[in-house]
């Protein structure tokens, strides 16, 4: 320190003692920490605080260095602002620091330089407050603060998640909500198969760089074991740094973590009817430090975000239920008016010979449509076997135990659409077979079989043996106008030849049959197109088009199941264009009205790309070209259509 006095001056020692002992005394009287610091960093004069402080007399910490003093952490810490203070500048720092013997302190130092008259530093003043209390008080007062804006954005969140009713909106919204408060990489949300082995992701939001993780599987211990089988207990993962964790360590060095840029997480299990259904994780992409009010408030938003989701889904099963009903109503009120005209039709078209003959004649043709009717209606109107149609026209006539009648080809379903006319020509031509044909005598036979033809198209064959020699009728009676009609109505090219050992008929059916599946399916015949559609699904990437989120999930639990890869769901036009530019899809499925706009834009693209897709449809009739199946359609049906179309490519 210098001295300002002059002692040339009359009374300056004097004068200048008292000063130095008046400083001295008002240093001491303070309590904060002064210092001076010569300019080799080595204390010169400290007061009456640093006793206290550090514990020992000032004569052991005067003339010793300031790395001595405060030891090498703290010394580090305060390095570069010593520096700058020597190099005569004035500052003032804030921040914790390690003291040597004392443990972590907050404090707030200013560093003022001693500057000669020449320029030169010859050292620098210090003082250092204590604001540990001070700071401890911010911290507490800022951590409520945060918790009240968290509970105003629960409440916030909350009510918006009521009033949205689509459940993977739910998802999202919750997702970026988490994310945006606590300032992370990416918030995603996983739901888990059946035994908690694979996830997928089926919402999030990331900020800027993060990788897109939504439809992706994975394998929940792929990213640590013990991490997992804390999930699957129910307890929350919380990492600070994958790198070190031991849960993870391993994990991240196989490279589970690197490609999705993950470098800190929490993971919020959320354990439904006794098992992990879903996960709720926020991911930092460096190592970060979570609180435990992090911890806390991500499980609160996990527990909201599954809730509102639920409810979402299960409004959504509700409307779908209700539009389903109403669907029903029309679609009973459709066809049993459409059965009403069939029957008067056949009541008014049927010759009156005798009353027995017309009883005879129109109870059998009205028990051939119930028969068809109770057919589709067990097979929820999706169909009927094409061989349990025959089996049911042919049973009066010993089907099930004559060896004179036989019944062969692949598996085959009849779309509701074909099945009722179908059964109806059956019919007459087993009725006819009874009075004039084979199957009027003893040593008759009969064999019906299908195959598919060169164009996918069905060809049923009706062949008599053994009975009456057989001739074209002289005059074309109702029967035979009726299958004629029938097979018009239906698409079908029926061709009779007349040859002396017997009637031979062939039924060709250009629409309205596809390939039946019904596992454990075994391989079709020969003549068949497909073998079982859930070998030849594997590996198929198969995009599905639907709205609706369970009919969706239904679609993708069949799919999964025969081995293909679901590509999607999408909901709406624009998402399944995108994904269909973006590639990889080996087929689709689509929903004809996607909100209330039709798909045909996604089928058009499709199209260019001869890329084949089936129409999913709660229509009765719609307006649209191409294999269409309507809901609620049976997994053998839809199986059998996609494999159906494979075959056709392969051809």
């Amino acid at each position: 320190m210098t001295n300002s006095g002059s002692p040339h001056a009359p009374g300056t020692v004097e004068h200048s003692a008292s000063r130095a002992l008046f400083s001295a005394s008002m240093a001491d009287a303070v309590p904060i920490l002064i210092g001076y610091l010569d300019a080799e960093e080595r204390y010169r004069f400290v007061n009456r605080a640093y006793e206290e402080w550090f514990g020992v007399e000032r004569s052991a910490i005067e003339g010793r260095t300031l790395r001595d003093v405060l030891g090498e952490a703290a010394y580090e810490r305060v390095k570069g602002h010593v520096a700058r203070a020597l190099g005569g500048e004035r500052l003032t720092f804030e921040g914790e620091v390690a003291y040597r013997g004392v443990g972590a302190r907050h404090i707030e130092a200013h560093y003022v330089p001693d500057i000669a008259a020449d320029g030169a530093v010859l050292g620098y003043y210090v003082l250092v407050s204590d604001i540990s209390d001070r700071k401890r008080a911010e911290t507490e007062v800022a951590r409520l603060l945060e918790r009240e804006r968290r509970r105003a954005l629960m409440l916030d969140l909350g009510r918006r998640l009521r009033e949205e009713p689509d459940p993977d909106a739910v998802i999202t919204k919750a997702c970026e909500a988490l994310g945006r408060r606590l300032e992370v990489s990416q918030v995603g949300y996983g739901v888990l198969d059946r035994g908690a082995v694979q996830v997928e992701i089926v919402g999030e939001w990331g900020a800027a760089g993060a990788p897109p993780l939504i439809g992706n599987r994975y394998v929940l211990d792929d990213f640590g074991p013990e991490m997992a089988a804390e999930m699957r207990a129910g307890q929350q993962t919380v990492v600070f740094d994958v790198a070190t964790d031991p849960r993870t360590a391993q994990a991240a060095l196989a490279g589970a973590y690197a490609p999705l840029r993950v470098g800190a997480y929490v993971a919020c299990p959320l354990i439904k009817a006794g098992r992990l259904t879903a996960y709720l994780y926020v991911v930092q992409d460096v190592a970060r430090t979570w609180t435990a009010d992090d911890v806390a408030f991500i499980a609160d938003v996990a527990e909201l975000a599954w809730t509102a989701s639920e409810r979402a889904r299960s409004e959504a099963a509700l409307r779908q239920a209700e539009e389903t009903e109403r669907l029903l109503i029309r679609e009973i009120d459709h066809r049993a008016k459409n059965v009403l005209a069939v029957v008067q039709s056949l009541a008014q078209l049927t010759p009156f010979v005798s009353k027995k003959q017309y009883v005879d004649a129109l109870s059998g043709r009205i028990g051939s449509l119930a028969r068809s009717h109770s057919l589709l209606s067990s097979n929820r109107w999706s169909g009927a076997r094409l061989d349990v149609l025959l089996q049911q026209e042919l049973e009066p006539y010993g089907a099930d135990h004559d060896a004179r009648l036989s019944i062969a080809g692949p598996a085959v379903l009849i779309q509701a659409e074909a099945a009722q006319s179908l059964g109806l020509v059956i019919h007459e031509l087993a009725t006819n077979a009874s009075k004039y044909g084979a199957l009027s005598t003893e040593a008759g036979a009969l064999r019906v079989d299908w195959r598919w033809g060169p164009e996918r198209q069905l060809v049923l064959t009706w062949r008599e043996t053994g009975g009456p020699p057989a001739a074209p009728p002289k005059r074309q009676g109702f029967g035979a106008t009726l299958i004629v009609n029938a097979g018009r109505q239906i698409g079908a090219r029926i061709e009779r030849d007349w040859a002396p050992e017997g009637l031979v008929c062939r039924i060709t059916l250009e629409r309205g049959a596809i390939p039946y599946f019904d596992p454990p399916a075994k391989s079709a015949t020969a003549d068949g197109p497909v073998g079982d559609p859930a070998r030849a699904l594997a590996g198929q990437r198969v995009l599905i088009v639907e709205d609706e989120v369970l009919v969706a999930m239904e679609l993708s639990h069949i799919l999964t199941a025969a081995g293909a890869k679901v590509i999607g769901p999408a909901g709406d036009i624009d998402d399944a264009l995108a994904l269909v530019e973006a590639g990889g899809v080996d087929r689709a499925l689509l929903d004809i009205n996607l909100g209330g706009r039709m798909v045909t834009p996604v089928a058009s693209a499709l199209s260019r790309r001869s890329i084949p897709f089936i129409y999913l449809t709660g229509y009765q009739e719609p307006d649209v070209e191409g294999t269409v199946l309507c809901k609620p359609t049976q997994p053998a049906a839809l199986l059998g259509a996609l494999a159906s179309q494979m075959a056709s490519l392969v051809d």
